[in-house]
Formats: structure tokens, C-alpha cells, sequence
């Protein structure tokens, strides 16, 4: 029996594979960056083929690196950006060769004749998924209306865990169930397809895959996806779950009230709650954790880091050319350079962080980033500090909406992500949640949850309990300076009144008017 199994990432920017023995640590790891097309104004896609391709590339990396026998790699498991989908015909080919990703907004146009047939409300309950244009459901919607003669040659609405697992050979073309309750289509009683739902938009439910389970062996390496990958031949191939129900899972979310903060292309704080009550919890995700009918409250950001790699090319593209050429990390550079020469408050800039619009607890597809307070003192030190603490700001708007609605949690917070690399913009979490946050040693949480998965289906653990047991190690802890408490609380009353005050003068939908 293998010693070792693949988390496998195929995030929104990038793919990520890493061999990681059943200790937690990592013996191998590998990464493809790629940037996503905006054919439209609002419309943002990646090509699938491409999407595959580039997945392969950062497994091959990652098995090489590992120096390991590929046959003591046991399994692999899947962590997939959720609500992005393809379309594939009767012979399972991606039809246009392309993938809608979640960060698309094309379905605002639709969303009343949406809304005329079935309240978002009545979404919420079935679903616990908001009503918003983010989510599948709503760009399947637009699909069938726009596009209806793609919508008649469909055979599958294919989300990516379909995409990959079908790529590297599944014995049956599947949707995880867990991922798939993020979608906006399926009831989260039932964790089926939604007839309802189905109904009132006027979709055929044979439009959507079979579902297969979390931990679900559902196939093994064949020989030409093993000269692609560099994995052996008969390795197993296990199904995953959701990204960020997997970095939940990574950083030891499993209980209820437990608390995770991802700081991410998706920022999300999710708590483990076993019985949500869906009503009362209007605007929060609420899918099935990999733990089927266990739930998490999610509240997501729907830029978040996106804002700081933005940062990075358009801001700082010194530092990207710096760090290629001394094969430094830029963001490593940005620390140095800017994040420290700044303090906190940023000497009174603040950044409102909705480049893509805004998630919990306002939901504006038309908000916008924002600088606010720059004065001719400033430096771009300040400029670039105020980006990170926009975010973690957001963070902070989203945590005590959720306090608000009744949401238990734990006192600590575990972070998740590349964010956690980075002991100033820990610390700033720190004091703008004015609460004790905690590192993990593998900050990919949704790799090493994707590998817990593949351990789990290959029967080298048992249960997700077993999982944090053995493979989740806890890192550094970082509790709030009060001093920096006090100034963050000043910013982040100014952050709300800056999105309120302009959302109650029409400035977003204006500046949208500006940009159609």
C-alpha cells in the first residue's frame, strides 16, 4: 500500500498539486498560474482544454519534485473552484472549448425574469445558496435563454470536478454532491438535483450529471493520462469536494462552531454548523461539508485576494520583475518594500476591496474598489499596505454580519491560503478581527483537505476525524495588539460608511452606466 497521496487544486487563477505523506507534510508540490479571459464586459472564462492541460503540467511538476516511486502514491483528490461550469455534448466534448467561471456576472441581465419565477427567497430555502448572479443556476438560466441552441446540443452542465475527474479518467462522468450544493440547483435536504427549481426555470434535469460522494473512488490512472501526469498507472482516483469546503476541512473545520478564514481568489469565514437554520440565515452559503448533511455557514468575499494580485501586476510590476529575476516570491518583496514601511491605518488610506464586486453581506454586483483619504503625503508604501487591509477589513464586515445573525463560533481563528506566509498581513488580521488567529504548516488547507479525501477513499484513514489527526498541524498564533485594535476599529467604520454612503447616492450603478 502507497505511502503517499496527491491533493489536487484547480483554483480560480491556478493549479496546484502537491505529494503529501499521511503526516501532513508535503514531499512534493508543483503550480501553473494562468490568467482568465474577459471576451465581455462582466463575462470571465477560461478555456477547458487549457484548464486540463495546465492541471497536468502542475501534477507532473509536483511528482517530480516529490522524487517518490509514483507507485507509492496511493490516490489523488480533487479541490475545485465551485460554481464555474462547461458545457459538453453527447460525446463528452467541452462544447466552445470554454469554462464559465464563477467571477462572471453576465447573468445580472436575466436575474428579474429569474426572480418572477421563483423568489430568491424560496432559492434560499431549497438551495442555501443566496439569490445571486455568482451562482451557477443563474448563468445555466442565462445559457438556455441566450444561447438555446447551445442549450439543445448540451448533454451536461459539467462543473469543474466533472471536467477534471472525466480528464483523468473516471469511470463515469460525475458531480461531487458537495461542490455541486453550491451551484444553486440542488436541495440541500435532499442533496439532489432540485425538481422545483428545475421546473419553475424550465430546465431538463438530465441536463445535470450522476452524482458521486466525497472520498468516492471513482476510477484509476490509464496509461495516457500517467505519461501526461507522471503518475503510475492504477493509481486511484477519488472524488473531492468544493474548494473552500475543503480548505474548511484542512484547517480542522469539522465541529460545529469551529472557524476558518480564507483569504484567498474567494475569500470565505466558514463555521462548522451541523444544523443551520437555512431561513434564518438569509445572504450566507450554507453547502454540505465533505461530511454529507453536515453543513458550513459561509461568508464569502467575492474578490478578495484577487485585489492584492491586482496590486501586484498593475502597482508592482517592478517587484514581478525583480522576483522573476532572483527567483523571489514578488509578494515576499512587497512585504519588504511596502507592507513595513507603512503602519497600521496606512497613514489614513483605505481601500475598499469589491474589484468584482461585493459578497456577504451586501451583495453588489456593481460595487467597485475604491481608494479613500489619499492625500499628496501618502507613498505608494501606504497605497499598497491599505490594499491588504481593505481585505481584511471586508473579512471583518463579513464576521460580525454573521455574529449578527445568530452564528455561534470559537474565539480562534484559523487562516488558510498564501495569506498566512505573510506575518505582517497575519498580524493585521489579528488586529482588525481583534481576535487570536492561528497559521497551519500546510497553508494550501484545500490541497491537503483534497489529499485527507484521496486518504480517506484509498482506506488509509478512516473518517475526517482521523484526517485531522494525522495530517492537519497547526502553525504560528498571533493575538491582537490594542493599540492597532483601536485604529483598525476607526478604519473599519470609515470601510462601511464609504460602501453605504455611496451605494445610497446610485454611485455604483452609475459608474456600471460608465462602464456598459
Amino acid at each position: 500500500m502507497g505511502k503517499y497521496v496527491m491533493g489536487i487544486d484547480v483554483g480560480t487563477t491556478g493549479s496546484k498539486a502537491m505529494v503529501i505523506d499521511l503526516g501532513g507534510s508535503i514531499v512534493g508540490k508543483g503550480y501553473r498560474e494562468y490568467k482568465l479571459d474577459e471576451p465581455k464586459p462582466n463575462w470571465v472564462e477560461v478555456g477547458a482544454k487549457f484548464l486540463v492541460d495546465i492541471t497536468f503540467e502542475a501534477v507532473k511538476e509536483a511528482v517530480a519534485d516529490s522524487k517518490v516511486d509514483p507507485k507509492e502514491i496511493e490516490a489523488v483528490g480533487f479541490s475545485v473552484n465551485r460554481s464555474s461550469f462547461c458545457l459538453v455534448d453527447e460525446d463528452l466534448n467541452v462544447i466552445d472549448d470554454k469554462m464559465i467561471i464563477w467571477l462572471d456576472s453576465r447573468a445580472e441581465s436575466v436575474m428579474e425574469e429569474i426572480n418572477s419565477k421563483i423568489s430568491p427567497e424560496r432559492r434560499n430555502e431549497i438551495t442555501g445558496m443566496p439569490g445571486y448572479n455568482i451562482f451557477a443556476a443563474a448563468k445555466y438560466y442565462w445559457v438556455k435563454q441566450n444561447e438555446p441552441e447551445t442549450y439543445a446540443k448540451t448533454k451536461y452542465f459539467a462543473s469543474v470536478d466533472s471536467l477534471i475527474m472525466h480528464a483523468f479518467g473516471s469511470d463515469k462522468f460525475a458531480a461531487e454532491i458537495s461542490n455541486g450544493t453550491v451551484t444553486g440547483l440542488m436541495d440541500v435536504r435532499t442533496l439532489d438535483w432540485n425538481k422545483e427549481l428545475a421546473e419553475k426555470l424550465g430546465f431538463d434535469l438530465a441536463k445535470f450529471p450522476p452524482l458521486c460522494k466525497p472520498a468516492e473512488v471513482v476510477g484509476a490512472i490509464k496509461a495516457g493520462v500517467a505519461e501526461k501526469t507522471g503518475l503510475a498507472v492504477g493509481t486511484k482516483i477519488v472524488a473531492g469536494s468544493g474548494d473552500q469546503q475543503l480548505a474548511a476541512m484542512g484547517a480542522g473545520v469539522i465541529k460545529d462552531g469551529a472557524v476558518s478564514l480564507t483569504i484567498g481568489t474567494f475569500g470565505l469565514l466558514a463555521i462548522g454548523l451541523a444544523k443551520p437554520d437555512f431561513a434564518a440565515l438569509k445572504g450566507l452559503m450554507i453547502p454540505s461539508s465533505p461530511t454529507l448533511g453536515v453543513f458550513e455557514v459561509e461568508g464569502p468575499q467575492v474578490s478578495g485576494a484577487t485585489c492584492y494580485r491586482w496590486c501586484r501586476d498593475v502597482l508592482c510590476p517592478e517587484e514581478v520583475s525583480e522576483g522573476e529575476a532572483k527567483g523571489i516570491d514578488p509578494y515576499v518583496l512587497m512585504d519588504e518594500k511596502y507592507l513595513q514601511k507603512s503602519v497600521p491605518g496606512s497613514n489614513g488610506v483605505i481601500f475598499y476591496s469589491a474589484l468584482f464586486g461585493s459578497g456577504y453581506p451586501t451583495w453588489d454586483t456593481n460595487a467597485t474598489g475604491m481608494f479613500l483619504g489619499l492625500r499628496n503625503t501618502h507613498t505608494k508604501a501606504d497605497i499598497v499596505r491599505s490594499v491588504i487591509e481593505g481585505i481584511t477589513l471586508e473579512a471583518r464586515h463579513i464576521l460580525e454580519s454573521v455574529l449578527a445573525a445568530g452564528v455561534v463560533m470559537d474565539d480562534v481563528i484559523t487562516i488558510t491560503g498564501g495569506v498566512s506566509k505573510s506575518k505582517t498581513w497575519c498580524q493585521t488580521i489579528a488586529d482588525v478581527m481583534g481576535r487570536r488567529i492561528r497559521t497551519l504548516v500546510v497553508s494550501d488547507a484545500a490541497v491537503l483537505g483534497a489529499a485527507g479525501l484521496a486518504a480517506i477513499g484509498a482506506g488509509l484513514l478512516g473518517n475526517l476525524e482521523d484526517f485531522v489527526g494525522s495530517m492537519v498541524q497547526f502553525g504560528e498564533t498571533y493575538d491582537p495588539i490594542p493599540a492597532n485594535v483601536e485604529i483598525y476599529s476607526k478604519s473599519f467604520e470609515a470601510y462601511k460608511a464609504a460602501y453605504y454612503g455611496m451605494k445610497s447616492q446610485d454611485v455604483f450603478a452609475k459608474l456600471a452606466a460608465l462602464r456598459s
